[in-house]
């Protein structure tokens, strides 16, 4: 990717050019949240982390790579966002930073749509327009695949309402319905040419070795614990140093 061909000749030679910026586009998990709770008002909070989530991650790996290359990486994420939320929010949150590559993280809240069809149908369109509107601005594009949610109702979750939120996800988790997200992700990138940094991948293949992802997520829901986070980092930079 061209992003890592500027990024040696900056290590290089620091006049070479500019210093690279990544906008990481996405929802809670991409804004850094991890465990819910409910507040003293009776409302489910949620722990902000965002130091410890893949962005910040991403940012000091390529900083331990490339340390004379004054790479920077942007948390663009917001808590509950769906693709068609992250569309309206494009040109604000992402483009107007001029960024040299954009990371794109969004299924979890779609796929909890109840009207399956309509709701990939917009997923779809959503999805398409950012990674158009992205590769039009002159920046690099990546779709980065989601986690996993829930399999199955932790007994560690004690408040009946996020006991019911879990039994959703868990349906949409077991039922195949956020792998169908997935794959039409991955279709639109696809048919962009846009590069894929698998993550949803690489958590299939932990649950096919016997690894219980459910406690991989540190809300015990669809928020990957802080180790997990690593996962992201690995699939984003197999993709930019061309591993896979």
């Amino acid at each position: 990717m061209r992003i890592l061909e500027k990024l040696a000749q900056r290590e290089r030679d620091a006049r070479a050019c500019a210093p690279q910026l990544i906008c990481c586009l996405g929802d809670s998990v991409t804004h850094g949240c991890f465990e819910v709770f409910f507040n003293e008002k009776g409302q489910i909070d949620t722990v902000y982390e965002p130091w410890n989530g893949y962005a910040a991650l991403l940012e000091r790996r390529l900083r331990a790579l490339y340390p004379a290359a004054a790479v920077n990486v942007l948390n663009a994420g917001i808590s509950g966002d769906n693709a068609s939320g992250a569309l309206a929010r494009l040109e604000r949150d992402v483009l107007s930073r001029k960024p040299d590559l954009v990371t794109v993280n969004l299924a979890l809240n779609d796929a909890m749509n109840p009207d399956v069809e309509a709701g990939l149908a917009a997923y779809a369109a959503a999805m398409g327009e950012i990674m158009d509107r992205v590769l039009a601005s002159g920046a690099e594009c990546m779709l980065v695949t989601p986690n996993f949610m829930c399999a199955y109702v932790s007994h560690a979750l004690q408040e009946e309402g996020l006991r019911t939120i879990a039994r959703d996800a868990g349906r949409v988790q077991n039922e195949g319905i956020l792998a169908r997200y997935v794959a039409v992700a991955r279709a639109e990138a696809e048919r962009r040419r846009v590069p894929i940094a698998d993550a949803f991948a690489r958590w299939q293949a932990l649950a096919s070795a016997g690894v219980d992802a459910t406690k991989l997520l540190s809300n015990h829901i669809n928020h990957p614990t802080r180790e997990a986070h690593g996962l992201f980092v690995e699939a984003i930079l197999a993709q930019l140093l061309q591993e896979d």
